[in-house]
């Protein structure tokens, strides 16, 4: 009986078992052919929402922050810069739930496959080793927009007084 609850309330509720949510695009954003802000630059984030949350696992405490980007490409240079993504893990942290999805000046999606994250070295110097999701977007052009989310989990940390 529990394995029904859980199936039904998984079919009116998203995102269930790692489900991967979308927000919708405007038009607008498609439409777009410069930037907003700079006159000059080569991609323009659209968006970038994080969400927050101190989480209590018996007696374990944890903070999960939920990451969500939405930029927009207008040149070679900016395809170039933003079309590979490298998402730096420090410490006792991990990064779950990475999905990425190029959206096309058309409207089309090209989604990320999941065997096209890697997990791997960033960063090797004397003093620090970074260790980090990385992935290219697949079919990025010029006045395209690509989306990514992720997830970070920080361990034994909380948001108090935490910068954004």
């Amino acid at each position: 009986m529990k394995s029904l609850l859980v199936v039904l309330l998984c079919a009116v509720s998203a995102p269930c078992f790692g489900a991967i949510e979308w927000r919708p695009v405007d038009p607008a954003e498609l439409a777009q052919k410069g930037p907003k802000i700079d006159p000059g630059a080569d991609a323009e984030v659209l968006l970038w929402d994080v969400r927050v949350e101190d989480r209590n696992d018996g007696g374990s405490i944890s903070q999960k922050l939920t990451n969500y980007l939405r930029i927009k490409i207008f040149t070679d240079h900016g395809k170039e810069d933003q079309a590979t993504v490298e998402i730096p893990r420090y410490g006792k942290r991990s990064i779950n739930n990475v999905a990425a999805r190029t959206i096309k000046a058309n409207g089309s999606i090209v989604e990320l496959k999941r065997d096209q994250i890697f997990d791997r070295e960033l960063v090797k110097n004397k003093d620090q080793k970074v260790r980090g999701k990385t992935f290219v977007l697949p079919n990025v052009e010029p006045f395209d927009i690509i989306e990514y989310q992720y997830e970070e989990v920080r361990d034994v940390e909380v948001a108090q007084y935490m910068l954004l």
